[in-house]
């Protein structure tokens, strides 16, 4: 396969200018695909200046809530301004489980990853009917030139201040999307056939997923995890412009402490036979910090509506 199956969601154009990359020499040394990305929001006055991060958000809620083809019967029925206030709504009702971790996973798969967003966490808690999903994204990353296999990525979000702590969460949810690889893969093939695609492309992916009598599947899965925490940094000790150099500096010595423990983690737990997609996110306060976003977010509308 080497045309694209499924085409993006997220409207994108803002990213640059919301997140900023921070470069560093770690890898996890796998033999399979891996990124490792670090990211951070727009500073100012030595304080993360969330504003920016909400906004994208708001553009892209409806997108992230709603499938292609929920998406298109709103067209179709002539209701698109109501698409954006719609996913707020169902926002404000997941909220106790569904939250800033998920929708940001879902912009980093499908911005930095350029893997499709299949089913979201709420898709897939919608979804799932008797059969009960470990993970909080479905994407599909598709072959491109270099890269000859489709990859189901199922991705996982682990919000805690403490780095560690996070990792270690976030790892324990992938081994159990690991033990659940059946169910999870019959709950991708159930649902996006029905929900989430045109009949063209539904087929196409049917046709990856459950191979006609005598062939075999052709794709792999791979993991993706995002990690957000605080960044440790007090911000008395600096000047504004000495901050924002030293933020780059931390993230820089935070990864290279963890790269490691993440590469043992996926080593000892025997899951060096995946890809891993991994990007991290730093917080001023992660226990205040998150409400904040998501109450920005969903506080009113502000969105486009498609």
């Amino acid at each position: 396969m080497t045309d694209a199956m499924i085409t993006a969601t997220l409207r994108g154009d803002k990213f640059s200018s919301t997140f900023t990359e921070v470069p560093h020499h770690n890898t996890l040394g796998l033999r399979n695909g891996e990124q490792l990305r670090l990211f951070h929001l727009a500073v100012q006055n030595s304080r993360f200046n969330y504003t920016g991060l909400m906004k994208f958000l708001k553009r892209n809620v409806g997108r992230y809530v709603f499938s292609r083809a929920e998406i298109e019967d709103y067209k179709t029925n002539d209701a698109v301004e109501d698409i954006a206030l719609d996913a707020v709504n169902l926002m404000r009702s997941k909220q106790d489980g569904m939250g800033l971790g998920e929708i940001l996973l879902y912009v980093l798969l499908e911005q930095v990853l350029e893997a499709p967003k299949v089913l979201s966490k709420i898709e897939l808690s919608q979804a799932q009917g008797q059969a009960h999903s470990r993970c909080d994204a479905i994407h599909l990353l598709q072959p491109d030139g270099k890269r000859l296999t489709t990859s189901i990525v199922f991705g996982t979000s682990s919000v805690i201040g403490n780095m560690n702590d996070a990792i270690d969460a976030a790892f324990e949810r992938v081994v159990d999307i690991e033990k659940n690889r059946q169910v999870e893969v019959q709950l991708a093939e159930q649902t996006v056939f029905t929900k989430t695609l045109d009949s063209q492309t539904a087929q196409q992916v049917k046709d990856l997923l459950v191979p006609r009598p005598g062939g075999v599947p052709e794709f792999d899965m791979a993991f993706s995890i995002f990690l957000c925490y605080n960044h440790g940094l007090n911000p008395r000790n600096y000047s504004n412009e000495q901050y924002r150099v030293q933020l780059a500096s931390k993230m820089q010595i935070d990864i290279a402490a963890h790269a490691q423990y993440m590469a043992d983690k996926i080593n000892q737990l025997n899951l060096d036979s995946y890809a891993f997609y991994i990007y991290l996110l730093p917080l001023d306060n992660v226990d205040t910090d998150v409400t904040t976003i998501m109450d920005g977010m969903t506080n009113g509308t502000g969105g486009d509506h498609v």
